[in-house]
Order: C-alpha cells, then sequence, then structure tokens
C-alpha cells in the first residue's frame, strides 16, 4: 500500500528541538562538585556488599562516559564473582582485604590502586578487623552508548570452572585487507595477560611537576598496566599553592583524598573537601587552588583521555584536544618541603 508522509516540520526544526532537549536534560542533572555525603549508601544482595553512587545510570546522575562508585566490604564477607566487558579502576580508601582477578588474588591497603581489566572475573574479600572502602572508575555508560555494555555473573562459582577471557583473533600473515585486520587487532591485546594489575603505594614516590603539583601514576600505560584508555594519577598540592591553568577533551574526575581547596572552572569557582568528587567537563579551561597554607592536599584524577581523544579526532581532527598557557602559570616550588608521601594515609 502506497502511503505519504504527512510530516510538516522540517528535517532542521526536529534536530534543533533534539539537540535542546539533550542540553536541557544535561542541565538538569549536572554538578561540578558531588559531595561525598549526597551518596546514599545501598545493600547490595547479589554482590554481598554496600555501594553507593557519585556519578553515572546507577544513580541520580547519567553519565555518557566514565561513572563513579563506591563500595563497602565488611569484615569476614567475600563478593560474588562477576566479570563485564568494560575495564575499571579500583581505589582504595580504607581497610584492608583483597581482589581475585581471574584466580589471582591482590592484597590491597589504603591508596593501593587496581586496574579492573576487561572479561576478567574479580571478586573480593575482607579477611581484616575493619571495614574495606574502595572507588571504582569504569567506562561502561560509554560501552552501554555502544550497546557492547556485557556483565556476566558467575556467583560462587570457583574460577578455574568459568570461561576465560575472550582471545583476540589470531594474526595471518599476508598483506591484504584481512590479513592487515588481524594484524592490527592482535597487537592491541600484546602484554595484556601479564599486565600489571596493581599499584602499591609503599612502592611509589611522587615527582614534582612543570604545571605545579608532586604527582605520581598510579594506573597508566607506561608504568606497565593494559588499560583500554583509563589511568589514574595522583597529585599532591603544595600550601597554599594551584595547578597552571589548562583544558583538553574528555573530562576529567578528581575524588579529593585529603585536604580542602577550589577549582576554577571556566571562570566560576566550585570549592571542595575530602570526599568530594570534582567532574571537569569537556574542553573547559581549569585549574585546581589548595585552600591550606598548612596541609598540602591531595587528589586521585582518573581519565580517560587516550579512548575519548582517538574518538573525538573522528569529528575534529586534526584540531590539538590539549591546550595550556604558552607561559605556564605554575607556582615556584622549588623551597617547598613536601611531607613524607604516606603521611596521612589511614592505618590498614
Amino acid at each position: 500500500m502506497k502511503t505519504t508522509t504527512q510530516t510538516q516540520v522540517t528535517h532542521y526544526e526536529i534536530q534543533k528541538k533534539r539537540r535542546e532537549t539533550l542540553l536541557e536534560e544535561w542541565r538538569g542533572y549536572h554538578k561540578t562538585v558531588l559531595k561525598r555525603d549526597g551518596v546514599v549508601m545501598h545493600d547490595d544482595p547479589h554482590r554481598r556488599m554496600r555501594r553507593g553512587v557519585y556519578a553515572g545510570w546507577d544513580g541520580d546522575r547519567p553519565t555518557k562516559n566514565l561513572d563513579a562508585t563506591i563500595h563497602e566490604i565488611d569484615p569476614g564477607v567475600t563478593s560474588t564473582i562477576h566479570r563485564h566487558s568494560w575495564d575499571a579502576i579500583m581505589f582504595v580508601e580504607s581497610g584492608s582485604g583483597w581482589t581475585e582477578i581471574d584466580g589471582q588474588r591482590v592484597e590491597w591497603k589504603p591508596w593501593d590502586t587496581l586496574h579492573l581489566p576487561a572479561w576478567a572475573w574479580h571478586r573480593h574479600g575482607n579477611d581484616g578487623q575493619q571495614t574495606g572502602v574502595f572507588h571504582t572508575w569504569s567506562v561502561q555508560p560509554m560501552l552501554e552508548q555502544f550497546g557492547a555494555a556485557l556483565l556476566e555473573e558467575g556467583g560462587d562459582t570457583p574460577v578455574d570452572q568459568l570461561p576465560p577471557r575472550p582471545t583476540q583473533v589470531t594474526p595471518v600473515d599476508g598483506s591484504d585487507p584481512y590479513a592487515r585486520r588481524t594484524q592490527r587487532l592482535s597487537r592491541q591485546w600484546e602484554g595484556s595477560e601479564s599486565a600489571r594489575l596493581i599499584t602499591r603505594f609503599d612502592d611509589v614516590r611522587g615527582l614534582v611537576t612543570k604545571r605545579g603539583a608532586r604527582s605520581l601514576f598510579m594506573v597508566d600505560k607506561s608504568i606497565g598496566f593494559h588499560t583500554a584508555g583509563l589511568s589514574a594519577v595522583m597529585h599532591e598540592l603544595a600550601p597554599g599553592l594551584f595547578q597552571s591553568r589548562h583544558r583538553h577533551g574528555g573530562e576529567a574526575w578528581l575524588y579529593v583524598i585529603s585536604g580542602n581547596g577550589f577549582s576554577i572552572i571556566d571562570e566560576e569557582r566550585h570549592d571542595w573537601e575530602a570526599g568530594d568528587l570534582i567532574v571537569v567537563d569537556h574542553w573547559a579551561w581549569h585549574q585546581h587552588f589548595n585552600a591550606s597554607s598548612e596541609r598540602t592536599a591531595r587528589l586521585v584524577r582518573i581519565h580517560n583521555f587516550d579512548a575519548l581523544y582517538d574518538m573525538i579526532r573522528i569529528l575534529m581532527d586534526p584540531i590539538n584536544l590539549f591546550e595550556e598557557l604558552p607561559q605556564l602559570d605554575a607556582p615556584d616550588l622549588s623551597g617547598v618541603v613536601w611531607p613524607d608521601h604516606l603521611e596521612g594515609r589511614p592505618e590498614a
């Protein structure tokens, strides 16, 4: 049967309204500083833990790239096991425990940072005397946008009885298009089976950067991790000082471990304290300040820069997606006496 389209509204008007609706929705739930006391903890009987959502579709602030969740596991508890198609970074705030990743048990305590690879079976346990508290940041929302966010539960099944991780194609010799594809894809997974899983805070030391902070990598491919773009860095701001101003594609999420201060983001001031999560939006000029004249402030910055940079290039290539001032406005840190890097770390 032949039909005639009766639409009286043009494509231009429909598209414009659709974009306006998306912006209105974003303004309704967007927050720059997410407060710890605003995070509601929920019992999770499926995994025998408690969790609360700083940001993400599982809470009250939907996101498109990263999510941020806090978890609590009580003494004597072992969680169920699961795996998913996205990878995640795990930062331990307090307590002690262990995480089993594809059968490998990794012990952790405060300020240790782990990488949970995509498709790796993992569970958590607490053999200590106090509740273990840790944060996770993942790219689950991004994969959900692509229809590729898959979650699989394993209950209490031993890991050796569960399916192994998917394996990448074996490269095929030759220079034809299919052979080149197999060769390229296989290189992406090189080293993933033997990649690093934890950075122990006992073993790290910070370095002063030109941007005006003492910083250290917690998770990054440059120190042996194999992530899909996620990285974690701890920044320590000197008393009364700040970082140089810059901006980039891909938002940055900063969890405040200790201290208090404020961030200037696109000329607007946002105050923060320990336990808060700061969200710096795409391409926003930003600068972080330590409000204390006596103590340093520590922040863990989570970024999905590599993966997002490559995707944003699809729309914006060859525009440079990282920008700082021609002359960095960083403070002179030559006279700063930094505390021992373990100062302020909670007891396990």
